[in-house]
């Protein structure tokens, strides 16, 4: 042997059974930010390529530069392609047509289709001034193929061009706009241009040729070329996903893997510290025995650092491998069966980052799990070990407390609150837990919130009058209701930026009606006030926060010559078209204020068995009416929504298996250290269901310490998040979350269940000799 170093791994094999929580716990760790960084890395690919089909595959757009500045910048700039853009009639209100239906022109270079935007293509690129390239959709809308003639009209004349090609372009722009899109070459836009008298907006789209250091390659340029933000437009989503947006809200979302990042390493190292308490302390005479054959303090401390580096050889491939493994089939699932905006997840990508940010983890939480346990193997005296008492002695102050409390209650209280670090570890571990499951919960309300179409009234089709009126008749909202298949149909009747008074005070509001379907349904966003009378014929009305609106209960409301008054305010609902106030009355109060008895929107949601013919039949029934079918859109929302709640909830379920077997590990490995004590408290009469009891209390004291410290501080976050996040945007107030306190003390009471009954069962079923002659 050429060192004590050489022991570690005969230690290893000796120890494995001692050690196999350790290194379960290390592998979790390592799995858990594998999983973790690899899914945020195929997530960001999957979004960086979602941002480039929908935004464009540029990274600056620079406006307000002369054609001449921005050349050069291009030219002497580390740029892969650029083009030149501008546009007339975006708004489809400056009189430019194609056979009657609405253009809007774009001027661009042959790379602006190809390249930028990667539009599909059919045919080519103008390549003079009497050739124009038009969208897919004009095939369609005016019949027309490669090689036809068309006639441009606009304000101050006819021009006539030649068809080159068809770009797959944004067919929702079209459908706005009623008409197509127009392509042409710089030549053919300045000639209308000139002709129609219309000032140039010249813009230039660049791609860089290297995407790694872009905010410092656009930080460059603009102190290069005093450039500022008003002359630089960023791609934001793009940018964003490579992480190089300047704009704060996209900033704002990388913090967020370092705080997963940081949470696990403090998780882990509570978890492997204190396994590594116990396995030191069941280990006190080995390294007694090494202080006596001559090793040194300092050399305990690297041994015992050592073996613990020395797990992670086997921990942190395994880790990795199973965050990697659990990614694939991460996004496997969702690609296949989410899908919605998931369908561009990648398949079987081994994230780099994601292993080497795993293996990071492991190696730094061990090292630092080390310190204390390898500082307490130090401290064991040789004298003990060669003298048979090989516990690490402990100076008693006091007996535990018999007064109030049975002695074997007493004493697994006072082995808890005797060891001040392991206390402080298994209290930190399920206060980190709680902590932890209370603030997901908070964000999980917050998620609900940002995502509306999750609530149950979110309609699968609506139908809108074409000019905002209350102008669909009622009855078409009887025959609906009467249709098979349908879940619930509901109007609503409103005018926006209606004239009224506030206390008072000439404003306007937004007024709505709400049928008693929707009355019931916002009960449960009642932040103040008594919603029940708001309904029927009434002189009540409710106010929805939203940052327009200061309305509390007891204000006063005139509109005509009637007073109404605020009964109640609602955290949540329609929003403010206007800027104005929003205000619901029932039906009965809105036909009663304004004479209206007509819906101007009517909102269907759709059973799930409902048959085609059925939907076919409200199509029928718009009648001229606007008609919008949002089940695909639902759809993805509500697949993100729980994409985002199972993610959240397996994090805390991973987190909590880590708890619960750090407490179960922890309490076996107590028992299995003071297996001599137990054994001498038996054999002078201590019956084995008082050892039960002893042991229990012991699992009690760590839990209750940890749930109070734990319910305390998730309580402070979750208001915290509530205050500075959901009530300032959405309003409302904090309640206590009281199913998720009562899922956390289950899951603690489960946690105690299955500590105590492993370790009690040894004690009980081991013969009382043995157990005084446990080594």
């Amino acid at each position: 042997m050429k060192s004590y170093l050489s022991l570690i791994p005969i230690s290893a094999k000796v120890h494995r059974r001692q050690s196999r929580m350790t290194r379960i716990c290390i592998i979790l760790a390592v799995f858990l930010v594998t999983s973790i960084f690899s899914m945020a890395e195929m997530w960001t690919e999957s979004e960086t390529t979602v941002m480039r089909q929908n935004h464009g595959d540029w990274h600056i757009s620079l406006q307000n530069v002369p054609d001449d500045k921005a050349e050069q910048i291009i030219v002497n700039s580390d740029v892969a392609f650029s083009s030149w853009y501008d546009a007339i009639n975006v708004d489809a209100d400056k009189g430019y047509y194609i056979g009657g239906k609405n253009v809007t022109l774009y001027g661009v270079e042959e790379t602006y289709p190809a390249r930028i935007m990667n539009y599909p293509t059919e045919g080519s690129y103008p390549q003079n001034e009497k050739e124009v390239a038009l969208s897919a959709d004009a095939k369609e809308l005016w019949g027309v193929k490669i090689g036809d003639n068309i006639t441009l009209n606009t304000p101050d004349g006819d021009l006539k061009y030649t068809i080159s090609g068809f770009y797959d372009d944004d067919t929702e722009f079209n459908k706005i706009i009623d008409g197509a899109c127009v392509y042409m070459n710089r030549v053919a836009f300045n000639e209308v241009c000139s002709l129609n008298g219309v000032a140039h907006n010249s813009q230039f789209y660049i791609r860089f040729e290297k995407e790694s250091g872009l905010k410092k390659t656009i930080a460059n340029l603009k102190q290069q070329y005093n450039l500022n933000a008003e002359n630089i437009k960023e791609n934001t989503g793009v940018l964003g996903m490579l992480g190089a947006s300047s704009n704060e809200s996209v900033d704002g979302l990388y913090p967020l893997a370092a705080a997963c990042f940081v949470i696990i390493l403090i998780s882990g190292v509570f978890m492997i510290s204190s396994c590594m308490n116990s396995n030191v302390a069941q280990r006190t005479k080995f390294f007694g025995m090494m202080r006596c054959i001559g090793a040194s303090k300092q050399q305990i401390v690297r041994f015992v650092r050592l073996e613990a580096l020395n797990w992670c050889k086997t921990a942190i491939p395994i880790g990795c491998a199973l965050g990697t493994v659990t990614c694939w089939i991460l996004c496997l699932i969702l690609r296949f069966l989410v899908k919605g905006e998931w369908v561009d997840m990648p398949l079987f990508a081994v994230s780099i980052s994601g292993i080497l940010s795993g293996a990071v983890v492991g190696i730094v939480t061990v090292f630092i799990a080390a310190h204390s346990p390898a500082k307490q193997a130090a401290k064991v005296s040789p004298v003990a070990a060669v003298s048979g008492n090989a516990e690490v002695s402990q100076h008693v102050g006091r007996a535990a407390k018999t007064r109030f409390l049975k002695v074997e209650t007493s004493l697994g209280i006072h082995h808890a609150t005797g060891a001040k670090k392991n206390l402080l570890l298994m209290t930190g571990s399920f206060a980190l837990m709680i902590v932890l499951f209370l603030a997901f919960s908070a964000c999980l309300d917050l998620v609900h919130k940002l995502l509306p179409s999750v609530s149950s009234f979110t309609p699968d089709i609506s139908i809108a009058s074409p000019d905002d009126s209350n102008s669909i008749d009622r009855g078409v909202l009887e025959e609906i209701s009467e249709i098979s298949g349908i879940d619930s149909a509901y109007g609503t009747m409103f005018n926006i930026a209606y004239p009224a008074e506030i206390n008072g005070e000439g404003k306007t509001v937004d007024l709505y009606s709400y049928g008693d379907a929707m009355m019931d349904s916002a009960k449960k966003s009642v932040a103040s006030g008594d919603l029940s009378k708001v309904y029927g014929n009434s002189r009540y009305v409710l106010a929805i926060y939203s940052e327009y609106t200061s309305l509390d209960v007891g204000d006063k409301i005139k509109i005509g010559e009637e007073e109404l008054e605020v009964a109640c305010v609602l955290s949540e609902g329609v929003g403010s078209v206007s800027g104005s106030p929003v205000i619901v009355c029932s039906e009965e109060t809105y036909m009663r204020l304004t004479g209206e008895r007509n819906y101007a929107l009517i909102s269907v949601v759709l059973g799930k068995d409902i048959s085609e013919a059925s939907v076919n039949r409200i199509f029928d029934l718009a009648d001229g009416n606007l008609i919008n079918d949002n089940r695909e859109e639902k759809s993805d929302v509500n697949g993100s929504y729980w994409v985002f709640r199972l993610a959240a909830y397996g994090f805390l379920a991973i987190i909590s298996l880590i708890t619960v077997l750090n407490i179960m590990n922890s309490i076996s490995m107590g028992v299995s250290a003071r297996i001599k004590q137990y054994g001498a408290m038996r054999a002078v009469g201590m019956e084995s269901r008082q050892v039960t009891k002893m042991v229990a209390a012991e699992a009690i004291t760590y839990a209750a310490s940890g749930a109070i410290v734990g319910i305390v501080l998730g309580l402070m976050l979750h208001h915290l998040i509530y205050v500075k996040i959901i009530i300032s945007h959405f309003g409302g107030t904090w309640k206590i979350p009281a199913t998720s306190i009562a899922m956390i003390v289950l899951l603690i009471s489960v946690s105690c269940i299955l500590a105590v009954h492993a370790p009690a069962k040894r004690i009980r079923n081991m013969p009382i000799t043995a157990t005084i002659n446990e080594l």
